[in-house]
C-alpha cells in the first residue's frame, strides 16, 4: 500500500486498487478477488443504505464463516457502519438476548442477501475518522454473559501494522482459518489481516468435526500460516493420520485462547513432523486481539509448575503483573490498541480500565527476562493452602490418564469454611461409561504425581455436561454452580443423564 490506511474502509479500498486480480478468499466453494470483494462490497453497501443503514448503526451479523461473510463485513465498512458478530449456532433465545444487547439497527442472516432489493446507485461517502468504532467483539463469556468490546479503526489498524513488523508472518503468506469470525482471533488475523496485508484466506467451516479439514487445507494449499485454541491442536492429534497431510509448509501456528500446554504442542509438533510452529500468545479482546506472543525461532520456555511462557509483549504494548511464580498476581495492559469501552456498561468499563490500564482479570507473572507467564482467569484458579494453582496443572495431568475425554478443576467451599475443596470432573470417552472407581483413583494418582497433592474429590460426569463456551474455554463459574446446586451429579449407569432435575 502507498500509504498507511487509516480505517479498515481504506485498507479495502486501497488494497483493491493495488491488487485487484490477488485471490483474497477461498472458502471451498468460491474464490474472490480483492477486486471483486470490494466491487461486491460497493453494491451491496448501496442494498443495506436503501435498509436505512448508515454511518455508525450497530449491525448484528449472524451469518456462517464463509465468504458471505466477509462480504457483508466489509459492505459495512464502507458504509461506516459497526459490525457485531455473532456465533449461529448459538441456542436461539440466547442468540436473541445477546443480540438485542447491542439495540441493532438490523440484524443480517446468511439469507439477507438474497431477500436484499437492487439499487440503482452507490451508497454515499462517509465521513469517517479513525476513533470511529469499526466493530463490536463479544468477549469470551467464560465469568458470565459477554459483552460487546468497542474496537476503533485506530486499534485495529495500529494492531496490524506494529505487530507485523516483528516476524512478517502475514504478508504474501497463505492463511488457513479455522477459527470462527465470531472470534477476534479468527476477525482480525484471518478476514481482516488477509486484506489489511494482501494475503489468501482459505476458509474452512469452524467445528470440530471438520479439524480433519482444516489439516487437510493446510496440506492441500501449503498454507503457512493458521491458528487455534490448544484443545484444537490435541483433539487434531487424536482425529488426523500424520500420514494423510503434509504440514511442512507451515511457519506459524498461534495456539491461544486458553492456557497453553506444552505437552499439547510437542505432541502437535512430534505428530506431524514440524518444528518450532506453534507458537503460544496471549490476548483478548479489550485489547483489539494480542498482548503477547512466543517469537519465532526462539525455544518454548516452561517454568518449574509447567506453565508455558506467552512471550514477550508485543510492538507498542506494556504489561505489568505483581507478584512472581509462587504467588501470581492480576495482568494490567497498557497499550493505544485497548478498547473504547463495553457497549452500554459504563460501570463495568470504569471497572477494569483505571488509571490507563486496563485490569485484564487474567492471573499472572512476569518473570526477569520479561517473558509473560499467564495462568488463567482470576476467578477460576484453585486456592490450596493460600497458594494460587491454576485448573490447567491438574486438568493436563488427568487428560493423560487413558479413558479420559475432558477434565475441568474448580474449587468448592469447604464444610469447615476455612479451606477450599478442589474438585476434579471427569468426562470419559466413551458414553454410558457410568462412574469408575478405577478412573477415579488413576486420575488422583496423575495429579499427585505432577501436582504433588490429590484432590478432594474426582467427579465423573457424562460426555458433554461441562459447560464450554462457544470458544471451546471451560465456564469454570457456570461449573462451580452447577456443582454445589447439584445441578451437576455422577453419571450412575450407562444411558444415564449427567443433569439432575
Amino acid at each position: 500500500m502507498r500509504a498507511e490506511p487509516k480505517t479498515l474502509r481504506d485498507a479495502l479500498i486501497a488494497r483493491a486498487a493495488s491488487d485487484p486480480d490477488r485471490i483474497a478468499y477461498d472458502d471451498g466453494e468460491r474464490r474472490i478477488t480483492f477486486g471483486e470483494l470490494a466491487g461486491s462490497a460497493e453494491r451491496r453497501a448501496g442494498q443495506l443504505a436503501a435498509m436505512g443503514v448508515g454511518p455508525g448503526d450497530r449491525v448484528a451479523l449472524v451469518m456462517a464463516a464463509g465468504i458471505p461473510f466477509a462480504e457483508t463485513f466489509w459492505t459495512l465498512q464502507l458504509l461506516g457502519a459497526t459490525s457485531c458478530s455473532f456465533n449461529p449456532a448459538v441456542p436461539m433465545q440466547t442468540l436473541e438476548r445477546r443480540i438485542e444487547g447491542i439495540r441493532p439497527r438490523l440484524v443480517l442472516t446468511d439469507d439477507w442477501r438474497d431477500d436484499a432489493s437492487p439499487v440503482a446507485g452507490p451508497a454515499p461517502e462517509p465521513q469517517l475518522g479513525e476513533d470511529a468504532i469499526a466493530f463490536m467483539q463479544p468477549t469470551s463469556g467464560t465469568s458470565g454473559e459477554p459483552r460487546a468490546a468497542m474496537i476503533r479503526h485506530r486499534n485495529v489498524v495500529g494492531y496490524l501494522r506494529e505487530t507485523n513488523s516483528r516476524d512478517k508472518t502475514t504478508e504474501a503468506g497463505v492463511l488457513v482459518a479455522w477459527v470462527p469470525p465470531w472470534h477476534d482471533l479468527g476477525l482480525i488475523k484471518f478476514v481482516i489481516a488477509a486484506v489489511y496485508h494482501g494475503a489468501v484466506c482459505h476458509i474452512v467451516p469452524p467445528a470440530v468435526r471438520t479439524i480433519p479439514d482444516w489439516l487437510g487445507t493446510i496440506s492441500r494449499v501449503r498454507g503457512t500460516m493458521t491458528g487455534a485454541p490448544d484443545f484444537a491442536y490435541r483433539l487434531a492429534c487424536r482425529m488426523v493420520d500424520p500420514g494423510s497431510v503434509d504440514l511442512s509448509s507451515l511457519r506459524y501456528c498461534i495456539n491461544g485462547g486458553e492456557p497453553v500446554r506444552r505437552s499439547t504442542i510437542d505432541r502437535f509438533e512430534r505428530r506431524f513432523g514440524v518444528n518450532a510452529v506453534v507458537q503460544p500468545g496471549y490476548g483478548l479482546a479489550e485489547t483489539t486481539l494480542g498482548v503477547a506472543a512466543h517469537p519465532l525461532g526462539e525455544p518454548l520456555t516452561v517454568d518449574r509448575s509447567g506453565n508455558v511462557s506467552c512471550g514477550t509483549p508485543l510492538p507498542g504494548v506494556e504489561v505489568r503483573a505483581s507478584g512472581d511464580a509462587s504467588a501470581p498476581g492480576e495482568i494490567l495492559v497498557r497499550t493505544d490498541y485497548i478498547f473504547a469501552g463495553y457497549f452500554d456498561a459504563v460501570d463495568e468499563t470504569r471497572k477494569c480500565l483505571r488509571d490507563g490500564w486496563l485490569h485484564t482479570g487474567d492471573v499472572g507473572y512476569l518473570a526477569d527476562d520479561g517473558q509473560l507467564y499467564v495462568l488463567g482467569r482470576r476467578r477460576a484458579m484453585l486456592k490450596r493452602g493460600g497458594a494460587v494453582v491454576p485448573p490447567r496443572e491438574l486438568e493436563e495431568a488427568a487428560e493423560e490418564v487413558d479413558g479420559v475425554r475432558l477434565a475441568a478443576a474448580v474449587s468448592l467451599p469447604a464444610p469447615s469454611a476455612v479451606s477450599e475443596v478442589i474438585t476434579v470432573v471427569i468426562e470419559p470417552t466413551r458414553a454410558g461409561e457410568g462412574p469408575s472407581t478405577e478412573l477415579s483413583v488413576e486420575v488422583s494418582r496423575a495429579i499427585a504425581a505432577t501436582s504433588g497433592f490429590t484432590p478432594g474429590e474426582v467427579v465423573i460426569v457424562a460426555p458433554r455436561t461441562v459447560p464450554l463456551t462457544p470458544n471451546g474455554k471451560v465456564r469454570y463459574d457456570l461449573l462451580r454452580t452447577m456443582l454445589s446446586d447439584g445441578i451437576i451429579r455422577p453419571a450412575a449407569a450407562e444411558g444415564s443423564e449427567a443433569f439432575a432435575g
